[in-house]
């Protein structure tokens, strides 16, 4: 028999501005704490109806809406209050206006605690904050009653249109439960994690890794492609230079930036290999 757990607590509330979602890419801004959370509920909406020929229920149609996220929160800071009612806030004084606002989309991370200790982390790509958090407080007296706010999210699926791997589509989630033991969760929050980037948390299993070539020579503002073999094959690989002013890279492509030498290095899991890379001026 499966191990029977419940949920019972949760923390981590992060936000990250969602800066770009097109057609042509999905961009997030700086992901900060938006507030101590007390509680997360999630409901989403779902509709389904029955189509009937000769007599017979043949087929459902389903329909799934969008995600609402009520956040039961401590009263929130000036600066919290204003990004979630997309109001402004002065600068200089740290004055919450109640103006007219812009609404801005966010993406929100937070995890939830199981009952044998183990948690599930959440990454919801696209929302907006749909409500003004009502406030209520009335006068001390000898009791202990307190009260939070309830600020309520409401996500949809990205306009942009994912194409990673055998993902494919728009998405309004990442859910990943650490009991699985396939995923490093150590830095799930170091970024909003999206179908592009996931790859980036599966456990490496690497044992080697080499490149096709060790040293580059390319002339300025030229480029130059080098690949990566991974054992077992197709393991994740993070490039990265030791001078992005002489030379950068992105997928083993080298841009070859200023005069000068750079050494460009692929890591899989414990296990990287290095191309040294002389850029010169060229005729």
């Amino acid at each position: 028999m499966a191990k029977i757990v419940e949920f019972r607590g949760c923390d981590h509330l992060v936000v990250a501005e969602v800066t770009k979602d097109d057609a042509t890419g999905y961009t997030v801004g700086a992901i900060t704490s938006l507030a101590p959370v007390a509680e997360i509920a999630k409901t989403t909406e779902n509709s389904s109806e029955t189509h009937f020929y000769d007599n017979v229920g043949a087929i459902v149609i389903k329909a799934e809406g969008s995600d609402e996220v009520t956040l039961t929160v401590p009263a929130l800071n000036l600066d919290q209050l204003a990004k979630v009612t997309g109001k402004s806030l002065d600068p200089q004084t740290g004055a919450y206006v109640d103006d007219e606002g812009v609404e801005k989309s966010y993406a929100i991370g937070y995890r939830i605690k199981l009952t044998d200790g183990s948690f599930r982390y959440v990454w919801r790509l696209k929302g907006v904050f749909s409500n003004v958090p009502d406030e209520d407080s009335t006068t001390e007296s000898n009791n202990i009653d307190t009260n939070n706010q309830s600020v309520v999210f409401t996500g949809n699926k990205t306009v942009y249109d994912f194409q990673a791997g055998s993902i494919k589509g728009h998405a309004k989630a990442i859910v990943i439960d650490e009991r699985d033991g396939l995923a490093d969760v150590s830095k799930f929050f170091d970024q909003v994690v999206t179908p592009d980037n996931l790859a980036s948390l599966a456990k490496a299993t690497t044992t080697a890794i080499s490149l096709s070539s060790s040293s580059e020579e390319i002339v300025k503002d030229n480029t130059a492609t080098i690949t990566a073999t991974t054992t077992p094959s197709g393991q994740h690989v993070v490039w990265s230079t030791s001078n992005s002013a002489v030379a950068t890279v992105a997928g083993g492509v080298i841009t070859a930036v200023a005069v000068g030498t750079a050494v460009i290095t692929a890591t899989s899991g414990n296990y990287s290999a290095s191309c040294t890379v002389t850029v010169t001026a060229g005729a």
